[in-house]
């Protein structure tokens, strides 16, 4: 397998529309040992610490949201904030292109061109509405690019809605569970699907394989509608009653969370 070419053979056209950003060799990877220890934070000091510090290295996290719930700034924070820790990322998006990707997190103040002219970040473009069999094909792919990376330690899959609709539940199961298994190889992976997608069942069973599991939703609080995050699971921490934080999404800020004096007021 060519490094970066593509997921596992896939030409690198297909997968991404600005090939000239992504071209550069990425720095070698540091000790698996080293990055056991580091953590992926929000930036958000409400939300880290419902998060018992951050989401740890060699994880699998679900973050699950409907559109418009802030479920593509929370991936950006997350994203930025590994590569802020030294992670190496690649991005798989399904849903947004590259370059609409980038702009938005540099809207928000996380300016990420800088980690791409370097190699620390990848971002992948590809298109899951496709028919049973190729978008089978991809995610076999996928898997085998995750686990022969030497180049990078985090991988984020935004997002795996459509595979709910043409495949059964035991296969997107079967699909987090060999995440799980390359995550306890060291890999850090972040997963993200659309709340509308998912019943009771399935979420309950996926909750069961994931390290993490984050729920974002938009409530009526006081006189405002504002984004919720809920820590609906962390791996080695206790869920309390107090798992949510309130936020709104603020131009060259990003998220900021919303104190709970002004959500009851």
């Amino acid at each position: 397998m060519e490094a970066e070419a593509g997921i596992a053979g896939i030409p690198q056209q297909e997968l991404q529309q600005e090939p000239q950003l992504w071209e550069q060799p990425a720095p070698v990877e540091e000790p698996e040992e080293e990055a056991r220890q580091r953590l992926i934070t929000v930036g958000v000091m409400d939300i880290d610490k419902r998060l018992g510090g951050g989401l740890p290295a060699g994880s699998l996290t679900l973050v699950e949201g409907d559109p418009a719930t802030g479920k593509s700034v929370v991936i950006q924070q997350l994203t930025f904030g590994a590569l802020k820790e030294g992670f190496n990322a690649a991005l798989f998006l399904s849903e947004s292109s590259p370059r609409r990707f980038l702009d938005q997190m540099d809207s928000l103040g996380m300016a990420s061109v800088d980690y791409y002219l370097v190699g620390r970040l990848s971002v992948y473009q590809r298109d899951l509405k496709v028919n049973q069999e190729r978008a089978d094909n991809i995610l076999r792919r996928l898997l085998r690019h995750i686990e022969d990376s030497d180049k990078r330690d985090l991988f984020v899959v935004d997002s795996i809605t459509p595979l709910l609709f043409q495949f059964d539940e035991r296969y997107v199961l079967n699909f987090l569970a060999n995440c799980k298994n390359l995550a306890d190889m060291g890999r850090t992976i972040i997963v993200t699907l659309h709340s509308y997608a998912i019943g009771e069942a399935l979420r309950f069973r996926a909750d069961s394989i994931v390290d993490a599991h984050l729920r974002l939703r938009i409530e009526e609080l006081g006189k405002q509608l504002v984004h919720t995050l809920e820590v609906a699971k962390i791996r080695g921490a206790l869920k309390t009653a107090d798992n949510a934080v309130s936020f709104t999404v603020q131009p060259g800020m990003g998220l900021k969370s919303v104190p709970i004096s002004k959500t009851r007021a």
